[in-house]
């Protein structure tokens, strides 16, 4: 988390509210359902990110762009600051939750942290706005309330795909120090798999090849080139790989495209926001799985002691080719040695009764 000093601070102030009014209108252009409940909502991510990189006092900036949002496209003034009220509420305790459980900004860096991060700042949390948000629109009759649990899923899920789709781009690209190399072969790589992704998602959602009419179920195509980026090119490259095939399958299927799209443009744009939910979560943590493995083998190169390191050697039973065999239990070893005992007392008693056979025979 940075400080900010006093004029950062009304810098940064005076952006988010501005960004986070502007995102808020363009999200609620997507609202089919009801005036206020969008599937995609961006603004949440905005307002997690900028709370886990710049810190907590930058609320104020959130409840003004959510209360402008709202007093300029739906609802009445106590209705709005209600919805605002939701909205910062639940970005505060995302972000709090984030840096208590998950190291915030460094969340992405283990999957462990990655699974906290989606439980807490994903599912828990984004359960305030829709909360307070739907009952402060039905306590002012600007929504019906047999059409509560409708409105409040929409709202959450448009929420919960704010805070892992877009937030994470943003954490990654602003709050994190840019530490990769630009190597030729890596710039080339990412070229060919963004290329690639982006052609598949063209193809699937957004009528390259198909028609309107063509509803192929071909989504998961678009799992494999994540799962390369993730795999070789690191957290933000996945990131971005996520909110570039959102972006374009969102688009298409608001045009009529692809395998989510249907007669009702709400459960479209809720199949879609679904789906992207676990890409995105599957992504992040592959990306965080190849990141601790990386960062082991920097550790174990980078130690002291590393060159000095050799193997133990091993016994000389070890090397033996009875090494292999099934190792016997005490009864079984104590039976053995008994046995063996017998044997040479055996041998023993042979080897006598041979000699004075020999010696009688020798006397004749």
């Amino acid at each position: 988390m940075r400080g900010l000093s006093k004029s950062q601070y009304f810098y940064a102030f005076g952006a988010l509210a501005f960004i986070y009014s502007v995102a808020g209108k363009l999200c609620l252009r997507f609202a089919f359902f009801h005036p206020s409940a969008s599937p995609i909502w961006l603004p949440s991510g905005i307002a997690l990110a900028a709370f886990l990189i710049w810190g907590y006092r930058l609320w104020p900036a959130v409840f003004i762009g959510a209360f402008i949002v709202n007093i300029t496209t739906f609802g009445s003034v106590l209705s709005s600051l209600g919805v605002a009220t939701g909205n910062t509420l639940e970005a505060l305790a995302a972000a709090y939750l984030v840096n208590c459980f998950a190291h915030g900004i460094e969340a992405f860096d283990r999957a462990e942290d990655v699974l906290k991060y989606v439980a807490l700042a994903g599912f828990l949390s984004t359960t305030i706005s829709p909360t307070l948000g739907v009952t402060s629109l039905a306590l002012t009759d600007f929504a019906h309330w047999d059409q509560y649990i409708p409105v409040w899923a929409t709202w959450w899920l448009g929420d919960a795909g704010g805070n892992i789709v877009a937030a994470p781009l943003l954490i990654l690209l602003w709050g994190r120090p840019w530490t990769e190399k630009l190597v030729r072969a890596k710039i080339l790589e990412a070229t060919f798999l963004v290329t690639l992704l982006s052609g598949l998602a063209l193809t699937v959602f957004d009528g390259l090849v198909f028609s309107k009419a063509a509803k192929f179920p071909l989504e998961f195509v678009c799992i494999p080139p994540v799962i390369w980026i993730a795999y070789r090119l690191g957290q933000r490259a996945t990131a971005t790989a996520v909110f570039l095939l959102s972006s374009i399958a969102f688009w298409g299927t608001l045009h009529g495209y692809g395998p989510f799209a249907s007669h009702n443009p709400n459960v479209s744009a809720l199949l879609m926001a679904a789906f992207m939910g676990v890409i995105a979560i599957m992504g992040m943590i592959l990306s965080a799985v190849v990141s601790e493995r990386e960062g082991g083998e920097g550790a174990l190169r980078s130690a002291p002691n590393a060159s000095k390191v050799t193997r133990p050697r091993r016994s000389s039973a070890a090397t033996s080719p009875f090494f292999l065999l099934p190792r016997r239990s005490p009864m079984e070893r104590r039976t053995a040695n008994c046995d063996a005992s017998v044997r040479r007392d055996a041998c023993r008693m042979s080897a006598s009764a041979f000699g004075k056979m020999g010696r009688h025979f020798g006397r004749m």
